[in-house]
């Protein structure tokens, strides 16, 4: 287990997620409303990145921690939440095993983050232990169904299995898996949105992406040669969901917001 979590170390801090992610910083903005983040609670971005749903929720007035398992991605979002003047506790660690006590929380969310977590119960459970009774948790994570799925599904086909402690992270993307993963909940509310990309071409997103996407970094670097063959499955699977009627780049990357209420 812990050779597995260094490679998901070393791949989220290869290429550049922090730039990458700041074309998706909506879906931070929306689960920190949906979640009903207000000043004065104390809040948990679990898998946090550079902040894309801490610093919104810090602005909300909020005690806000962001927690990652890379180094890299907390730097970035301390030098995020520092231009935007707001605080927020930056710590280091696994969304398997929350270095917090019971009950520390009245709102945790994640963004496309603890979905990558390989055991999907041990982080839900962590979760749940963490968050208040009466509190919310709040996550976003791609659909099968969406663009996004199908480059999961076309980068799965060259790299070498998971191992089999770690279940797909785009089960995350689907109503039963959240409530499965999620037994003691209250209630359950589910939304489907798209987090959009817009382009001037695919092929200058696809150059962007490529260069800044950690798993695709890692991936150039493992398949070398068979690199290329990917890169033009994925152009292809962009070419068919690529919504532009001028000749230019948008890219909808369906994602599904699940908030579990205690």
């Amino acid at each position: 287990m812990e050779e597995f979590t260094q490679r998901q170390r070393a791949m989220w801090a290869a290429g550049d997620y922090v730039s990458l992610s700041e074309h998706i910083k909506g879906v931070g903005e929306l689960v920190v409303a949906r979640a009903g983040v207000e000043a004065d609670m104390d809040v948990l971005d679990v898998a946090c990145g550079a902040g894309n749903a801490a610093i919104p929720a810090a602005r909300a007035g909020a005690r806000v921690t962001g927690l990652d398992l890379v180094p890299e991605l907390l730097e970035g979002g301390r030098r995020r939440a520092a231009a935007e003047g707001v605080e927020v506790e930056w710590v280091e660690g696994d969304a398997e095993e929350l270095p917090f006590e019971a009950s520390a929380f009245d709102r945790v969310f994640s963004t496309f983050g603890h979905m990558f977590a390989p055991r999907h119960r041990r982080t839900a459970d962590e979760m749940t232990r963490v968050c208040r009774d009466g509190g919310t948790i709040a996550i976003c994570c791609w659909t099968p169904e969406g663009s996004v799925g199908d480059v999961f599904r076309a980068s799965a086909s060259y790299l070498p299995p998971p191992p089999d402690f770690a279940s797909p992270p785009i089960l995350w993307g689907t109503e039963d898996h959240v409530r499965e993963m999620f037994p003691s909940a209250a209630s359950f509310e589910f939304e489907r949105h798209s987090a959009t990309i817009e382009w001037e071409s695919l092929d200058s997103f696809l150059d962007f992406f490529m260069d800044r996407f950690g798993p695709m970094v890692t991936a150039r670097q493992l398949l070398g040669e068979r690199f290329d063959p990917l890169r033009a499955d994925v152009r292809g699977i962009w070419t068919k969901w690529n919504a532009s009627p001028d000749g230019g780049f948008v890219l909808p990357q369906e994602y599904l917001l699940s908030v579990i209420r205690f």
